[in-house]
């Protein structure tokens, strides 16, 4: 891979193990489905995030962050979901 690319995917990533948008939407979306009985509300609640915007992860018109992809990794660890 080339620097040029590397520098680009950096760029690109949600958070520092590289994850990109789409894997960042799956994560969250899994996590959704297997831990909150796919239950919008019941996920934003635990994120401490608006329905609204869980609702646009989950259609994927607005972008994650790494902060919200961090709080889904530790809440799946902490509720045995296996979401990677």
């Amino acid at each position: 891979m080339s620097r040029e690319q590397t520098e680009k995917d950096t760029e690109h990533a949600v958070d520092d193990r590289g994850t990109d948008q789409q894997r960042g939407h799956e994560i969250l979306k899994k996590l959704r489905d297997q831990g909150f009985d796919a239950s919008d509300e019941k996920f934003a609640v635990a994120l401490g995030r608006p329905v609204e915007e869980v609702q646009a992860w989950m259609d994927g018109s607005e972008p994650v962050d790494d902060d919200v992809v961090m709080k889904a990794r530790g809440i799946a660890k902490m509720r045995g979901v296996e979401i990677e």
